[in-house]
């Protein structure tokens, strides 16, 4: 067994001379093709595979061979292409099965989301992203459904924020050390986006930010969780046309803020903020 399974994804060890016995190669670069496909390409061949992951073709063709056999890529003989099969989300069902922290935060997200006239999600950490794991939005439907599995990032969203503003100091400096490598000469403008969350988080609990683009507000606080002792972290978004000024700090975040502490005195944890 690995002594540490959360390595993160820079450290992991390379396919070269100095070979960890301990680290299955072929295992790593089979989930490797799985991750490489995205809302923006669903459909891969092997060579736009192997461009994209670095791994040599012929492995690229034996790797989607098998786990197409296994029922976790499915071939489009028309296109020559691979997409994800079902198999994919039976992976991750036990996962969400167990989190109890969904099932119990439902109505209390509803309510939310409807008061808001927005969108409740909870996330947790996913190597170098979060992934949403339950999501409400507003019966009025002012706000599309953030979809479970989604990919946010640290550096630009408030659940992001929220994270590395309450992590351990440990979890804390793996996660900017891996944003310096990712934003290279970006990464002081990213550093002192973080240092502004950082000092919202310490003053408030919170962090908040906007989506410039798609002029979304958002709203986020630290979840614990007793399952494994996931830290997870949950927001509230908003389009811009609904809001009234200042609202989503006088009326929505004591809101979101009270509606976590609540559930973490249901599960029984108390958070360190």
């Amino acid at each position: 067994m690995l002594d540490n399974p959360d390595i993160p994804v820079e450290t992991l060890p390379t396919d070269g001379q100095d070979k960890d016995p301990r680290f299955a190669y072929t295992l790593a670069k089979g989930m490797q093709v799985l991750r490489t496909f995205d809302p923006v390409s669903p459909f891969l061949s092997n060579a736009e595979l192997a461009a994209r992951t670095g791994i040599a073709r012929q492995t690229v063709v034996r790797l989607t061979r098998t786990l197409a056999l296994l029922g976790y890529l499915q071939y489009h003989s028309e296109t020559a292409r691979y997409r994800l099969a079902a198999a994919v989300l039976s992976l991750g069902y036990p996962l969400l099965s167990q989190l109890s922290v969904r099932q119990m935060a439902r109505p209390q997200m509803q309510e939310l989301a409807n008061f808001a006239r927005g969108a409740v999600s909870i996330a947790m950490r996913s190597g170098d992203s979060l992934v949403i794991v339950e999501s409400c939005v507003d019966h009025m439907g002012h706000a599309g459904r953030p979809d479970v599995g989604a990919k946010r990032d640290f550096h630009d969203t408030s659940l992001g924020m929220a994270y590395i503003s309450s992590s351990p100091p440990q979890e804390r400096a793996e996660l900017m050390a891996s944003l310096a490598l990712q934003h290279g000469n970006q990464w002081p403008t990213v550093q002192q986006c973080l240092a502004h969350a950082q000092a919202q988080f310490d003053r408030h609990h919170y962090c908040t930010a906007l989506t410039p683009g798609v002029l979304i507000e958002a709203v986020a606080v630290p979840l614990c969780s007793n399952f494994t002792g996931e830290r997870l972290v949950m927001n509230c978004t908003v389009p811009r046309f609904v809001l009234a000024p200042e609202s989503i700090e006088t009326h929505i975040a004591p809101r979101l803020l009270h509606l976590v502490r609540s559930l973490e005195n249901t599960l029984g944890v108390r958070s360190s903020h």
